[in-house]
């Protein structure tokens, strides 16, 4: 059986080393799309139980990490009144259900998030990989990550959540 190779390629208009990890961003973010094509609406909102999230929240829920990861902490934003009226801030707590918003408009406002993503990083070099940034959480405490581990886990922790919508899909499917 032949198969075909793969490789990723940097995402153009930043430097090589970033590239590669906004291109790992993007593979995932393309497989989100293809599953957020098949959710209907009813399942996008559907709770597996009571105390647990819906598909839509958790796909805000990757754009409001990675706003929090590149805006607030790469890029030292602000926790302010507009960053919190967005659909996607703080989209996990109790109330914050992103109510009229397919799994597809999920998926196309955490591309808008993505997009501000790559014009920050446009400027970065690749010697920022290994540049730290700091900053305090509303609990005191101080966090210290690397552009690298920050990207890094951006990747990963969208993949998670790309599983876990996955099995709810699945599941939710099912009890229809």
């Amino acid at each position: 059986m032949k198969r075909g190779k793969e490789t990723l390629t940097p995402v153009e208009g930043a430097a090589p080393g970033i590239g590669y990890y906004l291109a790992g961003m993007e593979e995932v973010r393309a497989q989100l799309r293809e599953i957020a094509k098949e959710i209907p609406d009813d399942i996008a909102h559907a709770r597996l139980r009571p105390d647990t999230h819906t598909i839509a929240q958790l796909i805000l829920h990757c754009g409001e990490a990675e706003w929090w990861w590149i805006q607030c902490v790469v890029n030292g934003g602000a926790i302010d009144e507009e960053l919190e009226a967005t659909r996607f801030w703080d989209v996990l707590e109790e109330g914050n259900e992103p109510t009229g918003m397919s799994a597809v408009d999920c998926v196309a406002e955490i591309d808008r998030i993505t997009a501000k993503t790559r014009d920050l990083l446009s400027a970065f070099s690749d010697t920022d990989l290994d540049r730290y940034f700091i900053r305090e959480r509303s609990n005191g405490v101080k966090i210290e990550k690397s552009l690298r581990w920050i990207l890094h886990h951006l990747i990963d922790h969208e993949a998670q959540h790309k599983g876990q919508i996955l099995m709810l899909k699945r599941l939710l499917s099912a009890a229809e």
